[in-house]
This record gives C-alpha cells, structure tokens and sequence, in this order.
C-alpha cells in the first residue's frame, strides 16, 4: 500500500469516528431531552413515574410515558395514585395504556396544586398532556368509587343516587363520589394543551378544567357506558360526563372531540355549592364557591367535533346557575350522533351574554329560550320538534335555520 493510500485510509478512519463520535453525542442529547419511568429500577409503576417528573421538574421540565414498562415488564401502566404535575412541564404519553389499579381512588392525571385539604391554590403555567399514537387511559376492573359528589356508594346501586364502589359501607371511608373520581383535572393553570388521549370507563368526568384560562383541548374521545362489569354482573356508574369546564375558565378551545359520555358530554358552567377547595364531599377540587366576576366564563371555542353524544344527557349543556354569568361561546362544526338523548341546551339562558353556533348537525332541537344575544346559522336540524325554541330579534340572530322531517 502506498503512502497516500495509507494516508487517505487513516483520514477516512478519523472521519469514520469522528462521525460515530457525534453520533453517540446527538443520541445523548436526545435522550436528555425527557426521563422516562424506565430510568427507575425500583418502586411501583406510579413511584416511578413520579420520581420520573420530580427528577424532570429541575432538568428537562418533560416525562414520556412509553408503550412498555422495562422494569416490570408489563405494557400496562397500572396506578395507584394520580399523576401530579407541575408548572413549566409536558408530559407525553407516547402509545401507551394507563389503568387505575383496584387501589386506587384518585384522578389519572391532576396538576399537582390542588388536592385534598389544599386550600391555598398557587396558580400554575405551561402544562402539556399529549398523547402520540393510541393513547388510553382506562378506568379500574374494580373501583373504589364513582359518581359525583351527590351519589352514594354501593355495591349493587340502583336508581338515581347510587353508583357502584367497593368502598361502599367501609367505616371510616367516604362514602359519596367527588372530584377524585375524575379523570383529568387542571385547576389555576394558564397555558395548557391536554391532546390525542382515549378515556375509556372513567369513574366520575373525563376531563375538567377549573379557573383555567389560555388553553387548549383537541383530539380527545370518550368511552364509557355507565356501568363496570364485575364477576360478570354490571354495575350502575352515575355521571360519566365527557368535560367540564367550570368557574373562572377563558380562552380555551376545545377542538376535534368525539365518543360517547354518561351524562353531559360537555357542561359549562357550575353550581355554587358552598365548599371551598381541597374538601372531599364536591365535585370540583379548587371549590365550588363562586368569588364574583373573576369566576365568570367567557370565549369557550367548541370546533370541529363529529359522532359525539350523551347516552342519557346533553351533548352540550350550558349552565351559569345563580350569579354565575357566561360571554362569547362560539359551537362551529358540530355533528351530534343520532344516538344523542338531547342536543344543545342552555339553562338559565338569560345569564349568556354571545352564543354563537354555526354549522350545527343535530337530531335533538336547540333548546335556549330566553337567550338575550345569540346567533345561530346553518342549522340542520332532524326530527318532528321545531328545530330552536327561540325568537329571531334586535340581539338574536336566525339564518339558515332548517328543520328536515324524518
């Protein structure tokens, strides 16, 4: 071999590394970019996970959530407790399957300020929820307790007041349902996504946003059917709403939303109850006692959603009860499932200040009697009824209102 030849073999060599040296730097780089749950080799599944954020919250500020469980070799993630976030994070939730264990009575997901006997809220920022790929998150085979804060535990519920719970009858155990049996929770958050996540048999609501403002939801459906299935028997679940969005929330769009829920799919509003935060026996963990204006809803975007219903309530419930008042909800785009028991309602319409809905699909009539300024175009409506119970006015709009006999 000649000396240039040896020459150019020794550079090319050189280069050879250098290349696999940068390499194995940017792979690094990458890798630093998130911790996963499978960087713990002890703990249960939610230990792990939890260490996973407490090490991310002062490093990469992000947690991915993966497919498979390396450690215990499972490709269920099965929890006991919820997921708390804080400020400044995402979490990525990267095709994998989350299960509540038969121990645990708590959220899927919360953000980490609120909880039970925390009073003092410290308003958080900048939380992301985003699934990747098939994303569930899946209700427990045997859970401890569902229904909302007016349902009472049982183990064979029956009529209006009961949902099932294996803490039923235990003493010393609550034994109503409340804001633990909710999905997702954010509570004081401003700028937050929550995206493309499946939940399936959830124990009280899906997904609820309280005093939350600059946000965004899209790519979510819902899944449950009112009941879990136990030793072959099923069992009555109350509620089972898809969304909520509560005191306090603006700016938030909720986009490209489909399935089927128990109760309302979606309900804007609430009821002044009385309890403050961090008390068990209520359905909103940031209290629902209304503090004046600051509590009021305004410029809620509900878009883009197809094949959506109640199977026993309304596909879409706006309700500003007592001194509530709710401004500027725009409905675009909306196809509601022949299945739904009813549509679009509005309670105490005369407490909304600018409805404006548009390319509205429904086979349940617009029910808003009484609303003050609205408007309400491109309608196709099914069905015998008439399809809106309101008048055209000044501050009320009708066009291309259309209602198809079946």
């Amino acid at each position: 071999m000649t000396i240039f030849k040896k020459k150019l073999l020794l550079t090319y060599l050189i280069c050879l590394c250098n290349v696999f040296y940068l390499a194995a730097a940017v792979s690094q780089k990458v890798e630093e970019t998130f911790i996963s749950p499978n960087k713990y080799k002890t703990g249960s599944q939610s230990e792990r996970i939890q260490k996973a954020i407490k090490e991310a919250k002062n490093t990469t500020g992000k947690v991915v959530i993966p497919k498979y469980d390396a450690v215990a070799k499972k490709s269920v993630w099965l929890i006991d407790e919820a997921i708390l976030l804080p400020s400044d994070f995402e979490l990525e939730l990267n095709n994998c399957t989350i299960k509540l264990s038969d121990k645990c009575r708590d959220n899927f997901i919360r953000s980490a300020n609120v909880g039970l006997t925390i009073k003092d809220i410290v308003p958080l920022k900048n939380i992301r929820i985003i699934g990747k790929g098939n994303v569930l998150l899946e209700g427990a085979d045997h859970p401890r307790a569902t229904g909302d804060h007016n349902k009472t535990l049982s183990l064979n519920p029956n009529g209006f007041g009961q949902s099932y719970g294996t803490d039923a009858g235990k003493p010393g155990v609550n034994q109503k349902g409340g804001w633990r049996n909710h999905a997702i929770i954010l509570a004081y958050t401003d700028v937050f996504e929550v995206s493309g996540i499946t939940l399936k048999d959830y124990h009280g609501h899906g997904l609820v946003l309280e005093r939350c403002t600059n946000g965004k939801v899209s790519d979510m459906t819902f899944n449950v059917r009112q009941a879990v299935t136990v030793d072959g028997v099923d069992k009555q679940i109350l509620n089972q709403d898809g969304m909520g969005v509560r005191f306090g929330c603006k700016n938030i769009l909720i986009a490209n939303c489909k399935g089927k829920s128990g109760d309302d799919f979606i309900n804007i509003g609430l009821t002044d109850t009385g309890v403050g935060a961090g008390e068990e026996n209520v359905n909103v963990v940031s209290g629902s006692i209304y503090r004046g204006e600051i509590d009021n809803i305004s410029t809620i975007y509900l878009q883009n959603w197809q094949d959506f219903y109640s199977i026993s309530h309304r596909s879409i419930r706006i309700m500003p009860v007592g001194n509530l008042r709710i401004s500027n909800v725009f409905i675009e785009n909306m196809v509601i499932s022949p299945l739904a028991k009813q549509g679009l309602v509005v309670e105490y319409a005369e407490h909304v200040k600018g409805l404006f809905v548009r390319n509205l699909v429904s086979h349940q009539p617009i029910k808003a009697k009484g609303i003050p300024q609205a408007s309400f175009r491109d309608i196709i409506y099914q069905g015998k009824d008439e399809a809106i119970d309101v008048q055209q006015s000044e501050t009320v709009v009708l066009d291309h209102v259309m209602r198809i006999k079946n």
